[in-house]
């Protein structure tokens, strides 16, 4: 699916308000900002991480001027890559997932247990226009190394990977040696 009918914009345009509203530093990840730098793939969710608490009071706050459009509940999430707080909400039929960063750890295969993804604070960012807005995105080699860490990959996050290794490569950049974990 791409955003032909554009309701990924028409879902951003009515959550930026509300991340500014709140002062919120937050980045667009994931395989919407793959899609965003122009990796080749089916456009599903909008990931967003936000540097908050989950218990902080702005973004309980948050959590509860966006009520009517949770569909899935803020929970604690575990599987074998993530230990974090989620929680999704729809609007104009396009999916956001919306994690505390705070509270966002990765399973370093390495040390074989969950890590800070944030370990140094906030992330590099890219601002890149997207049908006429603005979006931080996370850096290209920050999703790399996420999608690296991954214990279970699927198939979209391997074509992600080789995706953004290419436009790296096409942009003249070379990849940080810190990337392949």
């Amino acid at each position: 699916m791409q955003d032909k009918n554009g309701k990924a914009v028409r879902a951003l345009k009515k959550i930026i308000p509300l991340l500014k509203k709140y002062h919120f530093q937050w980045i667009i990840t994931g395989g919407f900002a793959c899609y965003v730098y122009g990796v080749k793939r089916n456009l599903t969710d909008i990931d967003i991480d936000i540097k908050v608490n989950k218990d902080s009071v702005e973004f309980k706050a948050f959590l509860a001027e966006l009520k009517l459009f949770i569909t899935q509940p803020l929970e604690h999430f575990i599987d074998k890559n993530y230990d974090n707080y989620n929680f999704e909400i729809t609007i104009n039929g396009q999916v956001i997932d919306i994690c505390p960063m705070a509270d966002l750890k990765i399973f370093d295969k390495n040390k074989k247990k969950y890590v800070p993804f944030y370990s140094n604070g906030f992330p590099k960012i890219e601002k890149v226009k997207f049908k006429g807005v603005t979006l931080p995105l996370l850096s290209k080699e920050l999703i790399i190394k996420n999608k690296e860490m991954l214990v279970w990959q699927r198939e979209s996050d391997l074509r992600d990977i080789e995706g953004l290794k290419i436009i790296i490569q096409k942009e003249g950049n070379k990849l940080k040696d810190y990337i392949t974990v």
